[in-house]
């Protein structure tokens, strides 16, 4: 391809097809989606103000605030005094977003006028007062709104938007100001719907023919980068091409949230499910979960739409530069609501998107989540490999070396001290370890019980799924082999002594799978399991007859993780 995927991907931080806002023509008196044009927004300051499809929050346009000298500077529309009456409260609101800070940043609806108080006055005899004001994260819209009274000897009203000590271009979008408690804004657009590359709301042949059009660099004009990336990896190739044709062949069955009763099957019954709230002995919930393990997970809670992540890009401190992540929510997140967390962590070689398909996490996840067998809950996917010279995972070509391990083990450092504050500032997550799951699979699932055994307090449920070694001396030569002559003794992190919890430190949840064919990691898996037991710490431990390397392992103890987490 001849095009890069920067400007494509921009289009689809929120790629709503329609404009809709939730309240009527009547409703308001001054409402701008920018679909026409800028209508009557002008600059403020030393700000270029131009409508663009660059990025938008619903509709396909937006206005693009740029070479902004100050931070006061920004987009502004007068009020007429014939409509909006000094003495007069309205209800104002209008989305914005950034995509140049790594740190959020701070962002203000204002009001500016000629004579009056309650605001700040400076040369000039204007007044400035805040409307509503909110930290705005990088590629996420997030909304300004508030009821506000003008004051009653105001002249010459301005709404405008601006940014505190900041000069970063930033958009606007759904600008509405109407009577007193009349809208509840827009609020964060819907997720897009995977396949609709064309974004128009629904997914057929047409957005096969937009992305092919793409792919042959005739036109990029009805492919939207975020929509058209089926396999999530930020790039768009023949492959993307290939999973759409073969969903528009073969459309994903709906997963309903309430199946009629005489076709739901058994399996599904929630009679060992814990309700949720009740907390318990850490011991005695192990003991419930473990009732509650199955090899059998249910074929429908397996699927689903192929699952649509956010990329996130944030500053670590332990590398020194910035590292990438993925971020799935459910379907109907809402910053109005808290939710609980979940750190997936992909196996060695692997990346921030390995574990998004192929363990089938996000359609377990959405589908028990929905049946209510799940607490609603977010999953972060990172890149592990925390190496001060690289933004990516190690070169495979030239093995696993200490190096390369101390570099998977540093990944507690930057989990800990830089991933996790990201995503707290960022979303809209509860804190606290009965809130927080750590999970993963092969060097992910050791990373989860290194993370857990280094910082108990953080993370009340951990599940490793063929769990590698390294934390502890392994009794076969899965790292020997491949550190050639250094000894695998010289990796351990601890001994098996140390591998264990104290009652206080114990997490609700400590699961541990491992396959009786395994070929890469052998029966390490179980020593973990057999170490724990050894030293009294109670832990939940999953064999999988004849399961290898991969995800005959990962799925069943997942689907159990899953029901049982954040409920302890």
């Amino acid at each position: 391809m001849k095009k890069t995927l920067s400007a494509i991907f921009a289009a689809g931080i929120a790629a709503a097809s329609l404009s809709v806002f939730p309240v009527t023509a009547a409703d308001a008196l001054l409402q701008t989606d920018f679909e026409s044009g800028l209508d009557g927004w002008t600059e403020r300051g030393t700000a270029t103000v131009e409508v663009t499809s660059a990025k938008f929050c619903t509709g396909k346009q937006a206005a693009a605030v740029t070479n902004r000298s100050e931070s006061w500077s920004g987009i502004k529309h007068s009020l007429d005094a014939t409509v909006f009456k000094p003495g007069e409260t309205y209800s104002f609101s209008a989305m914005v977003t950034q995509d140049a800070s790594l740190t959020a940043v701070h962002f203000k609806l204002m009001l500016e006028y000629s004579t009056g108080g309650g605001g700040m006055t400076f040369g000039g005899g204007s007044t400035y007062a805040p409307i509503a004001e909110k930290d705005v994260a990088a590629g996420m819209w997030a909304e300004l709104s508030a009821d506000y009274m003008i004051p009653a000897d105001a002249t010459n009203v301005s709404l405008y938007v601006e940014t505190q000590d900041s000069k970063i271009d930033f958009w606007v979008d759904d600008v509405f100001v109407g009577a007193e408690g009349s809208h509840a804004g827009p609020g964060v657009p819907p997720a897009p719907t995977l396949g609709d590359a064309d974004s128009n709301g629904t997914v057929n042949k047409q957005d096969a023919v937009g992305l092919l059009d793409y792919l042959l660099t005739k036109s990029d004009a009805n492919c939207n980068g975020q929509t058209a990336d089926m396999d999530t990896n930020n790039v768009l190739n023949a492959r993307d091409l290939s999973i759409l044709k073969a969903q528009l062949m073969n459309p994903p069955a709906v997963v309903t949230t309430a199946p009629p009763v005489e076709t739901q099957p058994p399996v599904q019954t929630t009679v060992n499910n814990p309700s949720p709230g009740g907390k318990t002995d850490a011991k005695e919930y192990m003991d419930k979960a473990e009732k509650a393990l199955t090899l059998n997970v249910p074929d429908n809670v397996k699927q689903g739409p192929q699952p649509l992540v956010q990329n996130i890009t944030y500053n670590s401190k332990k590398a020194g530069h910035n590292k990438n992540a993925k971020v799935w929510v459910p379907q109907g997140y809402s910053k109005d609501k808290k939710y609980c967390v979940l750190y997936m962590n992909h196996g060695i070689f692997g990346d921030e998107s390995s574990m998004v398909s192929g363990f089938s996490v996000c359609e377990m996840a959405e589908n028990l989540i929905k049946s209510g067998e799940a607490e609603p809950f977010i999953i972060v996917f990172p890149q592990m490999y925390t190496d001060p010279a690289s933004n990516g995972g190690p070169n495979m070509m030239s093995g696993i070396t200490m190096d390369v391990m101390d570099h998977y083990d540093d990944y507690v450092y930057d989990l800990t001290e830089s991933l996790m504050p990201y995503i707290e500032q960022n979303y809209s997550v509860k804190t606290g370890r009965e809130n927080t799951a750590i999970a993963g699979f092969s060097m992910g699932g050791r990373e989860s019980l290194y993370c857990t055994l280094m910082h108990p307090e953080l993370f009340g449920y951990c599940c490793a799924s063929s769990p590698a070694p390294g934390i502890v001396p392994a009794s076969d030569g899965f790292l020997s082999n491949h550190l050639g002559s250094k000894k695998l003794n010289s990796q351990e992190r601890m001994t098996k002594a140390d591998l264990k919890f104290s009652d206080s430190d114990l997490p609700y949840l400590l699961m541990i799978g491992g396959g009786t064919n395994d070929g890469v990691v052998g029966t390490f898996p179980k020593e973990y399991h057999e170490a724990f037991s050894a030293n009294g710490t109670r832990n939940i431990w999953l064999e999988v007859p004849n399961g290898g390397h991969d995800n005959s392992v990962g799925i069943p103890l997942f689907y159990t993780f899953f029901r049982y987490a954040f409920k302890g």
